[in-house]
C-alpha cells in the first residue's frame, strides 16, 4: 500500500498536484518567493508532461532500448506474455475482459506462437478480490479471440513484474526451459528484462504496444497538451521509478525480491 501511494505521488499528475499544495502552504506561511517558485514549477511540469514533446523525451529512451524481434531465435522453449491489467466484466459478456494493453500483448504473443509453435505462458494474478487470475482470462482470449492452439501454461499467482519473473521461472523450470521470448509493452520491456534476467531466465525481448507515434514531429502540435501524452509521461516515470527501485535492491540499499535466491 505504501509503495502504491508513493508511486501515485511521484508520477504526474499526482506529483505536481502535491507540489501545488506544498506551494500554497508556503504562501500561507509567508514564504512567498519559494511558494511562487514551486507553484510555477508545478504548472510548467504538468504542462510539459502533457505535451508530445515532453512525453517523447520520457518515453523514447525506454521504448527504443529493445528493437522489434527481427527473426525467430534458436533454443527458445516458450513464450511468456505479461498481463497489463483487466477491466470489470462488460455488460452481457460471459467473462472478464483484458484491457487494451493486454490485448496488444496477446496479439503479439499469438502471432509469435503461430510462427514458432511454442507453448505460451500468460503471467498475471487476480486483479481484484474474487476475480479469476488475469492469466486465466488471457488464456481464454488466446483460444477464443486469437485462435491459438499451442499449449498454454498458466502462471496465475504473480502480482507485479518481479513476481511475473520469479513465478514464471518456477513454472518453466518444471519443463526444463530457461530461454524464452518475453512479450510485453515496449515501455515496460526494460524493467521486465531486468527482472527476468535477475530471476535466472534468458529472455529474448519481443516489444509491442508502443505508446507514441514514431513519426511524432516537433511542430507546434507537439506542444499542445493532451491527456494521452500525460498518461504516457506518467507511465514512463512509473517505469523509471521501478528501475530505480530495482537498482536500490541490487545495491543492497533496500530489501526485496531482487536479493532473493529463488
Amino acid at each position: 500500500m505504501l509503495l502504491t501511494l508513493a508511486s501515485a505521488l511521484l508520477q504526474p499528475p499526482g506529483f505536481f498536484l502535491a507540489l501545488v499544495l506544498v506551494s500554497l502552504v508556503l504562501l500561507v506561511l509567508g514564504l512567498r518567493t519559494l511558494g511562487w517558485s514551486l507553484l510555477l514549477a508545478a504548472c510548467f511540469g504538468l504542462y510539459l508532461s502533457a505535451t508530445g514533446a515532453g512525453a517523447r523525451w520520457l518515453v523514447m529512451p525506454l521504448e527504443n532500448r529493445y528493437p522489434p524481434l527481427p527473426h525467430l531465435q534458436p533454443g527458445v522453449g516458450a513464450i511468456v506474455v505479461l498481463g497489463g491489467g483487466e477491466v470489470a466484466r462488460p455488460p452481457g459478456d460471459g467473462g472478464d475482459m483484458a484491457n487494451a494493453r493486454t490485448l496488444m500483448r496477446l496479439q503479439a504473443a499469438a502471432k509469435l506462437a503461430k510462427l514458432s509453435g511454442l507453448p505460451i505462458v500468460p503471467s498475471g494474478g487476480a486483479p481484484r478480490y474474487g476475480a479469476p487470475p488475469e492469466a486465466a482470462t488471457m488464456a481464454r482470449l488466446l483460444r477464443q479471440s486469437f485462435a491459438v492452439d499451442n499449449p498454454i501454461w498458466i502462471e496465475g499467482k504473480s502480482f507485479n513484474t518481479a513476481a511475473n519473473a520469479y513465478d514464471s521461472k518456477k513454472l518453466l523450470a518444471g519443463h526444463g526451459i530457461q530461454r524464452v521470448y518475453l512479450v510485453t509493452s515496449a515501455l515496460h520491456m526494460p524493467r521486465a528484462m531486468a527482472w527476468f534476467r535477475r530471476a535466472g531466465l534468458d529472455p529474448i525481448p519481443v516489444p509491442c504496444d508502443y505508446r507514441l507515434d514514431r513519426n511524432l514531429g516537433s511542430g507546434y502540435e507537439s506542444w499542445l497538451p493532451r491527456a494521452i501524452y500525460l498518461e504516457a509521461s506518467s507511465e514512463a516515470i512509473h517505469e523509471y521509478l521501478g528501475l530505480f527501485w530495482l537498482h536500490l535492491q541490487e545495491r543492497g540499499w533496500v530489501r526485496g525480491r531482487a536479493n532473493s535466491r529463488q
